[in-house]
């Protein structure tokens, strides 16, 4: 029986226009009203999924926010982190470093703010700050203390000089961190024992839940840990193919609320006979 339900936002909550359809809002009710827990789980901060959370009336006691990958945990009741693995200055330095003789722009964030050291950022920047929902900082990176946290950091820059930086990624981001593409200008960057998989079990053993009563659903590449960890996963129409190969049930595209449809579909038949 699935008790937990987690569900990515860009590419699968929401439409393309990031709104949220009237299908998807009606079938998280009834599956509040069921007792289920609902997670939303995304690579933005919790500033800039609140009004998603309101819109959900996911404010009451037992539903929680997955945000930046994984880094943190929120109660949706008190709106303050529960969990966290971060990342720090001294990191932020190295990436950077690793960035040299490519055309890209490192940005970071934590929970509250998003950090440029470019007095005038780039436009994939700058897009990345307004679908986050959050003004742009200009700092001095080497200017922080050293414990100061982040969640993630970004790698941004045009598609092509993405595609370059990855086909040469330096070992030590492999190894030292957990990086990955979630859009053609953007290469996400975390604490290496972090994702949205390890933040959904380490949140299921908050609630007393096993990973075999939890249903994920996502559709890029970041969802992938999420879905590989829980019992029933679920892939948008729209995924990427990568993560299709994880999904025990494709649903429908965001622009078609396939969130709705794969709840309903849970809901009439407790995940035995999904058709």
């Amino acid at each position: 029986m699935i008790k937990l339900i987690t569900i990515d936002v860009d590419g699968t909550l929401v439409t393309p226009l990031k709104k949220l359809t009237k299908i998807n809002k009606d079938a998280i009710k009834k599956a509040k009203d069921k007792g289920i827990h609902i997670a939303l789980v995304s690579g933005r901060p919790f500033h800039s999924m609140i009004h998603l959370i309101k819109e959900l009336k996911l404010t009451e006691e037992g539903h929680f926010t997955i945000c930046q990958n994984g880094s943190y945990i929120f109660d949706n009741v008190s709106q303050k982190p529960i969990s966290g693995t971060y990342q720090y200055p001294r990191d932020l330095m190295e990436v950077d470093k690793l960035l040299s003789g490519y055309k890209l722009e490192l940005s970071c964030m934590d929970d509250v703010g998003f950090y440029s050291k470019r007095q005038i950022p780039n436009f994939y920047t700058i897009i990345d700050a307004k679908i986050n929902r959050m003004p742009i900082q200009t700092v001095s990176y080497k200017d922080w203390q050293e414990d100061k946290k982040f969640g993630r950091f970004l790698i941004l820059g045009g598609a092509s000089e993405i595609k370059r930086f990855i086909k040469n990624m330096p070992e030590k981001l492999k190894t030292d961190y957990y990086s990955v593409q979630t859009a053609p200008f953007l290469i996400e960057v975390m604490n290496k024992n972090t994702n949205k998989g390890f933040a959904t079990k380490l949140m299921a053993d908050k609630l007393g839940i096993g990973m075999d009563e939890v249903m994920a659903i996502g559709n890029e590449k970041n969802d992938i840990p999420m879905l590989e960890k829980a019992g029933f996963a679920v892939a948008m129409e729209n995924a990427v193919d990568e993560l299709k190969t994880h999904a025990d049930f494709i649903t429908r595209s965001n622009r078609k609320s396939g969130v709705g449809y794969a709840i309903e579909k849970l809901l009439a038949n407790d995940c035995k006979i999904f058709v």
